[in-house]
């Protein structure tokens, strides 16, 4: 059976974010190595329409055609944020009874996952103890889950790191695939982001899980 993943999620962070973290949590709790070959890699399904109303329209798509059409993916891997729950109760619906779906709940938006990732996170910005307390992710209580806007953090970070040349404003698809190739890509620390993220990530991670081990029935996740 094929491994390829499909993703279907608002925009190009997401798409670049998502493949090594899907890659981390099969290594790292399913035990088996994705993509196992160099035609598996993750399907990015592109969207017509911008926004969680262009996801929802291309999963009613895919909904629609998967009686019809062969598709050869073992999983569909849909990403939207928490503030959508109108859509969010549609795609559930769609999905119901169609054990080849995945739907994400991002908090605010997948860089809360990155920002979750505290150690990788700190690494990249190059901002290890240095961080002052003022600063958003400097402070004690910082929970990347309550981040009520996580793009701000990443800007405050890269505006007070040395390391960039440009800052990560409303989000920044160049330093966004720095991160993901140089910090998620075989090195994601997934129980940070557990930690940080329970409501949402957890039950993400957990969902995946079950998804490679459809592919493997007789492998054990590990803790």
């Amino acid at each position: 059976m094929s491994t390829k993943i499909g993703i279907i999620a608002e925009g190009p962070i997401d798409h670049a974010l998502l493949p090594p973290l899907l890659s981390r949590i099969a290594a790292e709790k399913a035990g088996i190595t994705w993509p196992l070959r160099a035609d598996d890699v993750a399907e990015l399904f592109f969207l017509r329409k911008r926004g969680h109303g262009g996801v929802l329209e291309a999963v009613r798509h895919l909904v629609g055609a998967i009686d019809t059409t062969h598709f050869d993916h073992a999983c569909f891997v849909i990403l939207l944020d928490r503030r959508t729950q109108a859509v969010q109760a549609e795609v559930k619906q769609l999905i119901t009874g169609r054990e080849r779906f995945v739907l994400g709940i991002a908090s605010e938006e997948v860089e809360a996952w990155w920002l979750g990732d505290r150690t990788n996170t700190l690494a990249w910005s190059q901002l290890n103890g240095k961080l002052p307390a003022e600063c958003r992710y400097g402070q004690s209580a910082y929970k990347a889950e309550a981040d009520d806007h996580p793009k701000a953090t990443l800007d405050e970070l890269t505006r007070l790191s040395d390391r960039f040349d440009h800052y990560y404003g409303d989000g920044n698809l160049d330093l966004a695939l720095d991160f993901a190739e140089n910090h998620w890509q075989g090195y994601a620390r997934i129980d940070e982001i557990s930690a940080q993220c329970p409501k949402n990530y957890r039950p993400f991670q957990k969902d995946i899980v079950n998804q490679f081990r459809r592919l493997n029935p007789g492998m054990r996740p590990r803790a």
